[in-house]
């Protein structure tokens, strides 16, 4: 038996999802829960296999609620399930520590057939949100990317890839916000990207 969790604050939604796993003798509903904050209390002592969650919530929201989860509950499989499909939530799901993204208007077999799957070790995502990935890691992009990229340039991305804020950069590199900034904005340029988490994402996977 696959044991799934829910967190999802529409109801409607989640109680079509729950009647559908209840249709299936492999799999057993562990909880539904309507926000994180009530997720992060009660999941780490029932421990699903497979938790589905949506991105929007009231409160805390379904990304950062399974980057906390991860920490204490590294073997759970989070799926989001969600109408969200522009590029910087995907990195970010992605980047928190989410292994499936489908959107909402996935058909109900296709949901079933996606928790069996990342249980069994894959990253099930719809079709659209796959194309999205690998045109961003596109391996002649990266590469074309990297050769323009000024020395500083490099320097910038390495400690954006550590987390450090732009001031820290500054201080690291004992130079202005303003330079900084300034890198920052040719970088995104070059990589073809809109924000911190696609080039950061671009970077780290550029070999």
């Amino acid at each position: 038996m696959i044991s799934v969790g829910i967190i999802e604050d529409t109801e409607n939604y989640s109680a079509a999802i729950a009647s559908l796993l209840r249709l299936s003798d492999e799999v057993q509903l562990a909880g539904i829960w309507k926000d994180a904050e009530g997720a992060l209390l009660e999941i780490p002592d029932i421990l699903p296999d497979v938790v589905l969650t949506d991105i929007q919530l009231p409160g805390l929201n379904g990304i950062e609620c399974i980057r906390k989860l991860k920490v204490d509950c590294p073997n759970i499989q989070f799926m989001i399930l969600t109408v969200f499909e522009e590029d910087e939530k995907i990195f970010e799901a992605l980047n928190a520590g989410a292994t499936g993204y489908l959107l909402k208007s996935a058909a109900p077999e296709t949901i079933f057939n996606s928790i069996r799957e990342i249980h069994n070790g894959g990253s099930p995502m719809s079709p659209g949100i796959a194309r999205k990935i690998i045109t961003h890691f596109q391996p002649s992009a990266i590469k074309a990317g990297e050769q323009i990229f000024t020395t500083r340039e490099k320097q910038v991305l390495d400690l954006m890839a550590e987390g450090k804020l732009v001031k820290e950069i500054a201080a690291s590199l004992n130079v202005t916000v303003h330079a900084i900034k300034k890198h920052i904005k040719n970088i995104y340029l070059k990589m073809h990207v809109q924000n911190k988490v696609e080039a950061v994402m671009k970077w780290k996977f550029k070999q």
